[in-house]
């Protein structure tokens, strides 16, 4: 797992924002936004059921910015969160 996770911070140094990954520019991370308790993070595929999680680092709320495909064009910077099975 550790060449996957590997490959996924070297596409992300790699994008000019987030929006790189707006669907359906996602490719096989299938980048999303979450829901719930997770909301706000967002959610890179791994190795199944493994999922690496980001935080957009001053990025504007849903609120400031309802257009999504405009808002993940904002996002210049993640930090990473977790790497986890969101679905267990």
């Amino acid at each position: 797992m550790a060449r996957k996770v590997l490959m996924r911070l070297n596409s992300l140094s790699a994008a000019q924002s987030l929006g790189d990954y707006w669907p359906p520019y996602s490719g096989p991370e299938r980048c999303h936004e979450l829901k719930g308790n997770l909301a706000g993070i967002f959610s890179i595929d791994l190795e199944h059921p493994y999922r690496l999680l980001i935080k957009p680092v001053n990025a504007k709320s849903k609120k400031e910015m309802p257009i999504e495909k405009d808002r993940w064009n904002e996002i210049v910077e993640v930090a990473i969160e977790n790497i986890v099975d969101t679905h267990g």
